[in-house]
């Protein structure tokens, strides 16, 4: 009958984060991959967070991490995203989102450079200096399917180059996030990032970073606060890193300001992070300070996102 009917597309729709979760177990073949600067984040709160966010994004910021979250997004939206790194690395993330309906799509830009590096022969010998850039465009598609469940996809063109010398090739994202309802505390979500075929530098070739991560985030109401917690934990395993716990934590005071921590277990050269928000009207702002281990220096990243 009906009800038993709904009852099964229910359990089917449960059913699929758990199952999607335990391939976080199964992994992928070690080995050095390129491209390695679709590894950085996207935007300051997230890494505000930890980088915990593919079960929680709602917003523009899904297309790096989880396009599913693309699907709860109920007006347009512009993001401009600024990172200062170590070894005069720099980063910027555009991305602008229309909601169409049922679906909502996005264009995203997600360029790094350096400045220029002094090149040096074998012997020793100071010669020409030389440029890194590299970047990726695309678009991402969110829709909700119904039961809490928000699928996305992302397409999107890589190029990468040093000196005169460069590699492209293109790669795909896929995500799925679920809550029990819209107004659900809880939520999952997992997201497997950079799917493509082997690139070619020069004569060698090279398998893009296969990412895979999932978990949960739960939002606690604090009204003796004035405010809303949130906590996330997350697994990201990387093909040529290996697996890595991620947390993070967000206090909201009022809907006005927001202070946030993170932590990635597992990883070389990062652990802690934090940030703070700021959210005026339609507009939001956000930095996140992290610091890189091994002498490197520290990372600073700072978003704007506008509602229009």
């Amino acid at each position: 009958d009906k009800m038993s009917w709904l009852n099964v597309r229910r359990k089917s729709v449960m059913g699929v984060i758990p199952a999607l979760v335990l391939l976080m177990g199964i992994g992928t073949a070690e080995g050095a991959t390129g491209m390695a600067f679709l590894k950085n984040g996207g935007d300051a709160r997230s890494t505000m967070l930890g980088e915990a966010v593919v079960s929680r994004v709602e917003d523009i910021s899904s297309c790096f991490w989880n396009p599913a979250g693309l699907a709860r997004a109920v007006r347009p939206q512009l993001m401009l995203s600024h990172v200062e790194s170590f070894a005069d690395l720099r980063q910027e993330y555009v991305a602008a989102l229309q909601p169409l309906g049922l679906v909502s799509a996005a264009l995203f830009f997600n360029g790094q450079w350096s400045d220029d590096i002094e090149g040096y022969s074998a012997a020793g010998i100071r010669e020409a200096s030389f440029g890194y850039a590299a970047y990726a465009t695309g678009v991402a598609l969110g829709a909700p399917v119904g039961w809490g469940l928000c699928v996305g996809g992302t397409c999107k063109y890589l190029n990468e180059s040093i000196a005169e010398y460069s590699a492209s090739g293109w790669a795909a994202d896929v995500g799925l996030q679920w809550s029990a309802s819209d107004v659900s505390p809880l939520r999952f979500g997992i997201a497997l990032q950079n799917l493509g075929p082997s690139m070619s530098f020069i004569e060698d070739s090279f398998d893009l970073p296969l990412t895979i991560q999932g978990g949960a985030s739960w939002e606690i109401l604090l009204e003796s606060l004035s405010g809303c917690l949130l906590v996330a934990g997350e697994v990201r395993h990387v093909q040529d890193e290996g697996s890595a716990l991620l947390a993070g934590a967000e206090y909201t005071y009022d809907g006005l300001l927001s202070l946030g921590f993170g932590y990635q277990g597992g990883r070389d050269t990062r652990d802690v992070s934090v940030g703070l928000g700021a959210h005026i009207g339609l507009l939001a702002l956000h930095w996140a300070y992290v610091p890189i281990s091994e002498d490197l220096g520290d990372e600073n990243r700072f978003t704007v996102h506008l509602d229009l």
